[in-house]
């Protein structure tokens, strides 16, 4: 199992991806907004059913298809690597944990006075920020691929799979958040060629991938809703198989040529 770059054209923008990840930016604007809705109601809505539904692929998908493309620049020089997939990052981060702090700075100083305040946003450097912590792991997570290219890839992906399934929570965004997400990403630079021939499959027998999107929508639900989907081994499986079904909503949508303005929220 080793990663390569022969998993997509570099110099071209691949439809599906765009509507796959436009359709994980509006689950996760979904998920805030009904549980704000909740929150400020003190009662929970039908929308609640289908946060539910999304919550076991919803960042698992969106991670694994950021890892799609590693195989590209995985063997560029740390120099170059860096600049390309950690700079990129780290910008965003500073710009916007810089802007949150200045509209919440007089919430959080009423609370723990501004000395706390200034405390509050230098541990954002280490740990992340609210919800910009997925900006914060990306680049983590590109320098722990390449760090570590020279351990066999199965030993890498078995240990991100025992961290996924222990289910670790310290209180540090930084550390739970690794454990539970690196694996996909690590599974989409690993398994960038079989992903690829999914979506081809998906877009050359329409029906068959419907077919399958059913089955997989009956036990995603069955499982969320019976409370096995935070099981261990489980979880994991319904992370990667609702990435693969994303995946293929995503290629179905791009070969009708439905529902544009997700790939617009995905190229954006």
């Amino acid at each position: 199992m080793t990663g390569n770059g022969t998993a997509a054209p570099k110099n071209e923008r691949v439809d599906w991806v765009d509507y796959a990840k436009g359709i994980c930016i509006v689950m996760v604007v979904m998920m805030h907004s009904v549980l704000g809705v909740q929150k400020a109601a003190d009662q929970a809505g039908f929308m609640n059913l289908v946060v539910e539904f999304a919550r076991p692929f919803r960042m698992p998908d969106f991670f694994l298809i950021s890892g799609l493309f590693l195989p590209l620049v995985i063997n560029r020089d740390w120099r170059t690597y860096l600049d390309r997939k950690v700079g990129h990052f780290a910008y965003f981060y500073v710009l916007w944990v810089t802007i949150q702090f200045g509209f919440k700075a007089p919430s959080f100083a009423a609370e723990v006075g501004w000395p706390g305040v200034a405390h509050l946003y230098l541990l954002s450097f280490i740990d992340p920020f609210g919800t910009l912590w997925f900006i914060y792991l990306l680049p983590v997570f590109f320098v722990v691929i390449k760090a570590t290219r020279q351990i066999p890839s199965w030993i890498i992906w078995s240990i991100a799979a025992l961290l996924e399934m222990k289910h670790i929570s310290t209180g540090w965004t930084l550390i739970d958040e690794f454990a539970s997400r690196f694996v996909y990403i690590y599974s989409g630079y690993l398994f960038a060629n079989y992903v690829f021939a999914l979506s081809n499959r998906a877009r050359a027998y329409p029906i068959l991938a419907l077919a399958g999107l059913a089955l997989w929508a009956v036990a995603d639900a069955g499982l969320v809703y019976t409370g096995a989907s935070e099981w261990p081994v489980i979880s994991l499986a319904l992370g990667l198989a609702g990435a693969c079904a994303i995946i293929t909503i995503g290629t179905l949508l791009a070969k009708m040529q439905w529902l544009d303005v997700l790939r617009y929220f995905g190229e954006h």
